[in-house]
């Protein structure tokens, strides 16, 4: 299995639009077709896709502009935010190694970006493990979000 990341294109929309989550995975994060509605009227949000193979299996959205000033004072970082993968590619690895690719992503297309950061609701715990395990640290910094406590995680790159 080959995981890889890509810019969001609108041909995408098919597949994107066939995404399923389960009602308590989604209480924590947004559908992907939502999320790219959100970006086409916002600037600042970059959606991407996770490829496995040829086939999408995931999607994120990476954001840059004053909203990344809510998460930390760093002026080099950008925010992660709606991340999910489609259920029927749930446990195979595609999470992880999406993550893992992640730095590199963010390198070669935003070059002057030195951190990632997410948000991370602290009942999510199989999110938080699996964003440890790919190299965000918790560092005790805590954030009220609209569904409770949200971790603030972060990865120098």
């Amino acid at each position: 299995m080959s995981v890889w990341l890509k810019p969001y294109e609108p041909t995408d929309d098919a597949a994107l639009t066939q995404f399923y989550l389960p009602e308590e995975q989604l209480y924590y994060t947004a559908m992907a077709s939502d999320s790219v509605e959100k970006a086409k009227k916002d600037f600042t949000r970059t959606p991407v896709v996770i490829m496995s193979g040829d086939e999408p299996a995931g999607m994120f959205v990476l954001q840059t502009g004053p909203r990344v000033q809510e998460y930390t004072a760093r002026t080099n970082a950008i925010l992660l935010i709606a991340y999910m993968i489609d259920y029927s590619r749930q446990g195979k690895g595609v999470a992880k190694e999406s993550l893992y690719k992640l730095p590199d992503y963010v390198r070669e297309n935003f070059p002057e970006i030195d951190w990632i950061v997410l948000a991370v609701n602290e009942k999510n715990i199989s999110a938080q493990s699996l964003y440890k395990k790919t190299g965000f640290l918790h560092d005790g910094e805590k954030k009220m979000g609209k569904k409770g406590w949200l971790m603030v995680m972060k990865q120098e790159i």
